[in-house]
């Protein structure tokens, strides 16, 4: 993971420098999505049975319509023989354009199925109390709860659950 922690820090570094966070964010992403839609190219491409041509070809594919820092981040990495370690450099990098661009993610938990409004409100206002710009929801039904929502971030735990809300009135009752 430290290899992939310098490529990605070294990568954005650049990123910011140049001005160029968003395009090369989008980059990656669709490298992402390449490696994700065939998920041994690492190993085709690392299999010292393929010849260099054939590899070359398909390093000059994923190259094809991305950004020149992105082009010679896959040159560099396929060169080295760092291939396997691609999408780690590229989770790596969305750890720190999340950072970057105050992006928070959270686990939402609700007893019942809420609509999109209420999801918006409920990451926005959570967006206020934790001093991010935007807070992406990763949402799931959970009946135990009875009612509210919790969220979880990070470590910190918001919940609004009727089941804790009953918990604590009970604890008062048998003080």
């Amino acid at each position: 993971m430290t290899i992939a922690k310098r490529y990605a820090k070294a990568l954005f570094d650049l990123a910011v420098e140049k001005d160029q966070v968003e395009p090369i964010y989008n980059d990656l992403q669709q490298l992402e999505q390449v490696f994700s839609d065939v998920p041994n190219l690492s190993q085709v491409l690392a299999d010292v049975r393929l010849k260099d041509e054939q590899k070359a070809s398909i390093v000059k594919s994923l190259k094809k319509d991305a950004s020149e820092y992105v082009k010679n981040l896959i040159q560099m990495i396929y060169d080295y023989g760092r291939i396997g370690n691609m999408l780690d450099i590229i989770t790596q990098f969305k750890v720190l354009y999340d950072a970057y661009n105050h992006i928070a993610y959270a686990d939402l938990s609700t007893a019942v199925e809420i609509d999109a409004d209420q999801k918006k409100r409920l990451a926005d206002g959570f967006a206020k109390r934790i001093g991010a710009q935007k807070v992406i929801l990763n949402s799931r039904l959970d009946p135990s709860i009875i009612g509210g929502a919790v969220l979880k971030s990070n470590g910190l735990i918001y919940d609004g659950s009727i089941r804790t809300k009953m918990a604590k009135i009970k604890r008062m009752l048998l003080k």
